[in-house]
């Protein structure tokens, strides 16, 4: 990223303050208050040398204790350039004369300058303390903000987005690199405006002190910035490559924390643990020379700074000494001198700090930026309670324009109605039910719902009518009661019981240690494939959808798993438009309508009988999977015997009570 984009990336940033402007404003009021008043109490430290040099002058010319204790040494009508000695010396001259006439002028002085000193101090601190709260406030609320933002962002992003994309990394950028943020956000960025209100005070004091001196002081901070800047150029691109080496790390650590049973089953733990020293290696050395970059630039900060702090001493005790410059003025000079120095070595620490953030930034940004395939209609409008006709028209769809998927799919699906996708791996089974609840936008053609075009209709009032129950369920680490509950939010406990006894699934959540209640691991680690599969489906029979798309859940179960997963199935698509990926043929027999695709084309369409009939790639599939069948067991009792010399059960597994009807769709 080149200087310009750099600065537009922190000026954006920095546009997440906007909702919070009057805080900024009172965060800039007290910088500029806490700045004025610390540099205060150097001047007064020099008034007070100055009070002593004259009266040690005005007693060693006037001996005589009488005139000691009750003559004045007249130090505050003396011509002084610290700006604050006039007032200073006025305020306490009144003092003196109004309440302490009796006392001596010199030691009134003295103590009104120390009281002046711990009084400043205090109040500075309050500031500080006020202005410490304000800032941790607002720099967590933009962090708070920014996730928020993040997190919404990438759940409104396509697919594709997290198909491309390690989840691993991902998480680094909503935890990690919105955390490093703060870095730019929060300290770095108040401190550097405190600090430039008190290089601003500073260097117009030092102006009026004695600017010849003021400008020898600055001579060396170009060099300073410039030194920043090359540094700084070179540490942002070590930080970028540190924060996407670390993305890489955090997603090798996700992946096989979820996959460690596999790893374990493989007996790959020295394999893995290569493969992590080697990202961790990475990291390290990253991590390393971003530490010799900055702990070579410090040194080289302070040779500068050093060398106009020696020039400064010697010039200017030459004018002292020359009677050109007060004792007083020196001393006030020589820590202003360090107070300058100060924000422009904290410019440099500044700097590294911003390099740092942008590259986390950049990431952060990266994701912000990536558009949603879905795009939503300005008016796009709520879609109605539906009956659940879902219709495709003309529907072609490729990924990331590569090769078609699907081509010109035409299907038109009536309430109540099963349809069955069946086809060869690869044949676009899934990817066509990915398109109903608009996961993805057909390349061409459109998809309707109750004649609605889904593209015309709000995304989220589309899928709340939808369900969908996967041969691999995701469950979450929660209580079953949370994961059943999870399709509706306000369902009663009983509601999540009776949905549990239609999927069949009560009985044996009734026996987990803690009934419903129970927190059932990642991804449902403490159940078994098929219990898994039934909390998924009792959630779908709770969701009550009108459109189903179920990804048949019984392909790797045992015969009596198997049998509690097909009634519980059976009472999920009653009444229901159900779209059903076949795995087992024998589970589909008396759909409404069977659809074979073949490389994202319908090779074949129709009833079961039809379609054996027909003696095409459905019949093939069919004999072939019930001839691996017979192989298992030689005959299924009870059936009749097909043309290929199968016993095939007269009764589907499925038994979903549908005539065997003429087509109904167009």
């Amino acid at each position: 990223m080149n200087r310009t984009n750099t600065g537009n990336t922190y000026i954006r940033l920095l546009g997440y303050l906007k909702p919070y402007w009057h805080k900024s404003v009172i965060v800039l009021i007290l910088s500029a208050v806490g700045a004025y008043i610390a540099v205060l109490p150097t001047q007064i430290l020099g008034i007070a040398v100055d009070e002593i040099k004259i009266a040690d002058t005005y007693v060693q010319t006037h001996r005589s204790d009488e005139t000691l204790r009750n003559d004045k040494p007249y130090s505050h009508e003396q011509k002084n350039p610290i700006p604050l000695s006039k007032p200073m010396t006025a305020i306490s001259a009144y003092i003196h004369e109004r309440w302490f006439e009796n006392h001596n002028q010199t030691l009134v002085t003295l103590v009104f300058f120390a009281m002046s000193f711990i009084i400043l101090h205090t109040f500075g601190g309050a500031v500080t303390l006020i202005h410490g709260f304000i800032t941790s406030e607002l720099g967590q609320r933009l962090i708070y903000d920014l996730r928020n933002e993040l997190y919404n962002h990438i759940q409104g992003l396509p697919l594709s987005y997290f198909e491309n994309n390690k989840t691993g990394d991902i998480m680094s950028r909503i935890m990690n690199d919105v955390n490093s943020l703060e870095q730019a956000i929060v300290g770095p960025v108040i401190t550097f405006i405190t600090d430039m209100f008190k290089f601003g005070w500073i260097l117009y004091f030092c102006l009026k002190l004695d600017w010849m001196l003021t400008v020898i002081a600055l001579f060396v901070c170009p060099f300073i910035s410039l030194c920043t800047y090359n540094f700084g150029k070179r540490i942002r691109r070590v930080f970028r490559s540190l924060r996407d080496k670390t993305g890489e790390l955090n997603a090798l650590i996700q992946d096989n924390i979820s996959g460690i049973r596999v790893i374990a089953g493989f007996a790959k733990e020295s394999d893995e643990m290569k493969r992590f020293q080697k990202k961790n290696y990475e990291n390290y050395a990253l991590y390393v020379r971003i530490l010799k970059l900055v702990s070579a630039l410090r040194p080289v900060v302070d040779l500068m700074t050093e060398t106009g702090a020696m020039v400064v001493i010697c010039l200017g005790g030459y004018k002292v000494l020359q009677g050109q410059l007060s004792a007083g003025t020196f001393v006030i000079f020589f820590p202003y001198l360090q107070m300058m120095y100060g924000p422009i070595t904290g410019l440099t620490r500044f700097y590294n700090q911003v390099q740092r953030a942008i590259a986390s930034t950049e990431r952060v940004f990266e994701v912000l930026d990536t558009p949603g395939d879905l795009k939503v209609a300005p008016d796009a409008v709520d879609l109605p309670p539906v009956l659940g006709v879902v219709e495709f028209k003309r529907v072609h769809f490729m990924y990331n324009n590569d090769m078609e998927v699907l081509t010109n799919i035409n299907i038109k699906a009536l309430p109540g109605q099963m349809i069955a996708l069946v086809g060869p791996s690869g044949s676009g089974k899934t990817t066509l039910t990915k398109l109903i609840p608009r996961f993805y936008d057909p390349t061409q053609g459109d998809v309707f719902v109750d004649g609605y075009n889904i593209k015309d209709v709000k995304p989220h009032s589309l899928r709340k009518q939808m369900a969908m129950v996967l041969q691999e369920p995701f469950l979450f680490n929660d209580t079953v009661k949370a994961n059943i509950g999870y399709a509706r939010s306000d369902a009663s406990d009983k509601e999540i019981e009776e949905a549990a006894r239609a999927a069949n699934a009560h009985d044996f959540i009734v026996e987990l240690p803690k009934g419903y209640d129970s927190v059932i691991g990642e991804r449902g680690v403490k159940l078994s494939g098929g219990q898994k599969q039934r909390i998924a489906i009792a959630c779908a029979i709770l969701a009550n959808p009108r459109i189903l798309i179920l990804d048949e859940a019984t392909s790797s179960v045992d015969t009596e798993t198997e049998q509690l997963i097909q009634h519980a199935i059976y009472r999920l698509v009653k009444d229901r438009t159900t779209f059903v990926i076949a795995h087992r043929l024998s589970t589909i027999l008396h759909a409404d309508l069977i659809i074979v695709l073949e490389k994202g084309q319908i090779v074949e369409m129709g009833l079961h009988h039809e379609l054996l009939a027909n003696g095409g790639l459905y019949k093939k599939l069919f004999e072939m999977q019930f001839d691996t069948q017979e192989k298992i067991k030689p005959e299924i009792s009870g059936g009749e015997t097909g043309k290929a010399g199968i016993t095939v059960s007269s009764e589907p597994i499925l038994d979903l009570n549908v005539s065997s009807q003429p087509s109904k769709w167009s």
